[in-house]
Formats: C-alpha cells, structure tokens, sequence
C-alpha cells in the first residue's frame, strides 16, 4: 500500500491532549499519550466525525474491510513518527508497505496512515511525519502485565501461558506461510498485547512490524549453500523465529517465572 505525501492529508492543531489530527479525510482527537520510544510516540485517539469529509466519506468504517476491527466507541490508538533523513522515510513506508500484508486475528492490523512533509522547527530537524492508525488495546502487553503480576505475586495459568504462547506461533505461521515468506524478526514481551477477556483465554496479538522481512530462500551450511522450497521454508523460518534469543528464550524464562515465581 502506499503511501500519501500531502500536507492536506494529516494536517493537525496539536500533538498533545485535546489536539485533533486529520488521517486522509477522517478527523481523530488526541485524548492522550500512551508511549514513546526513539522517534516514536503513540496515542489514544477518537474519531470525530463532522459535516464535512469526514462525515461524507462514511468515516473509518468505510476503509476498513473487517469491521472486527472497528471500536464500538471510536478509540484507536495512533503511532506518530518523527522522521528525519531519506533513509527513515523509507523505513517508515515499509513498515506501511508490510504491515498492509497480513490478515490475522493474532497480528495487529493497520487500519489507515499517512505521511506529511513538515517544516523545521526549534524542537527539532525532522522533514516528515508518519501517522499510523491501529485497534487500541488498552490492557497492555506481556510485559506489562509480567511486571505487575511479579509485583503483585499473581501468575498466568499453565492453559493461559499455553494459549499466548500457541497464539504467537498462530500469528507468526501466518507470516510464514505468505509468498514469500515473511520473518518478524523481533517478538519479544514487549511486542505481544494481551487483551484480558472475562470467562476466556487471553487473546495475544503480535505488534510492530518494523523489523519484519522476507526470508531468504538460501542459507550457508559450512561452505555450502543451500536453496529451500517454500514449504520447508516456511518451516526452517517458523522454527528459526521460535528458537531466537528473543522469542523462546526471553519467553520461556518469563512464563517460567509467571508459572512458578522463579
């Protein structure tokens, strides 16, 4: 998917609280901050429709083509990136470009972006801004919730852990199985939300594509280099992602610890 460069399509009055940011024609008001990190800074945002475009377009509903994806009330949340050089740029659309690629109920989908040029200003150097719209998940990720559960000397159950876990690897297989094959590259704790839900298992959904890329289909053994079809491709590739230091490993001991406070 690609992506926009015109002023008129994210202008906004603010960044802050109760500032309105515009998404190609549809309008969302700034309710709050929820994080940052490097030039990244993510916020809830509602959806205002008005009498003007907006309204006529039909909103975010008209976009978005799997309507389990819209908010009863509204909310979403909204990445916002500062983007400095050519090189962030295209970064930037590519994690658009990839994040377009995947429909899963385990993967966070991308509902709407855009990408203005900016002036310069006294707060900083950057040439664009990047506006990503996504569902809002509120209870947190992995991470979270294993800090406030150690804290609170509460554990996941043994079925919890064993539903985000499989999960994680229901999303990733997704990934896998696309042509050509796509890795993560980066499932950690802190990049898997988890959604509480009253009576069922805990729904998990893996976030922030920036890292993801195709596979290579060839690979060194020694001195040798081999070439893997695409189904032991998506194999080599599942069972590659599942035994990296952060996914297994970083997993494994935090479920370890959530299980049985070790």
């Amino acid at each position: 998917m690609g992506c926009s460069l015109s002023g008129l399509n994210a202008l906004y009055d603010s960044v802050n609280g109760g500032g309105d940011v515009w998404i190609n024609e549809n309008r969302y008001r700034i309710l709050r901050q929820l994080g940052e990190g490097g030039f990244a800074y993510v916020y809830l945002v509602k959806e205002t429709v008005t009498t003007d475009a907006s309204a006529a377009s039909g909103g975010l509903a008209n976009k978005v083509k799997d309507p389990s994806h819209l908010s009863d009330d509204g909310t979403y949340a909204m990445k916002k990136v500062l983007i400095q050089n050519n090189e962030q740029l295209e970064m930037v659309r590519e994690e658009i470009r990839v994040s377009s690629l995947f429909s899963h109920r385990n993967l966070l989908p991308l509902l709407d972006h855009a990408i203005i040029a900016v002036k310069a200003n006294q707060e900083g150097s950057w040439k664009h801004e990047a506006y990503l719209l996504f569902p809002v998940h509120l209870d947190g990720t992995l991470l979270d919730h294993a800090k406030v559960m150690q804290t609170k000397k509460e554990f996941f159950s043994t079925s919890d852990v064993l539903q985000i876990f499989y999960q994680i690897c229901a999303g990733l297989k997704h990934m896998h199985s696309l042509e050509p094959p796509y890795a993560h590259n980066d499932v950690k704790p802190g990049n898997i939300l988890i959604t509480c839900r009253k009576g069922q298992p805990p729904l998990a959904i893996l976030m922030d594509f920036g890292s993801a890329r195709p596979a290579q289909s060839k690979f060194a053994l020694g001195q040798r280099r081999y070439s893997c079809r695409n189904g032991l491709l998506s194999i080599v590739l599942h069972l590659s992602e599942l035994l990296s230091c952060g996914t297994v490993r970083v997993i494994q001991i935090l479920m370890r610890e959530l299980m049985f406070g070790r």
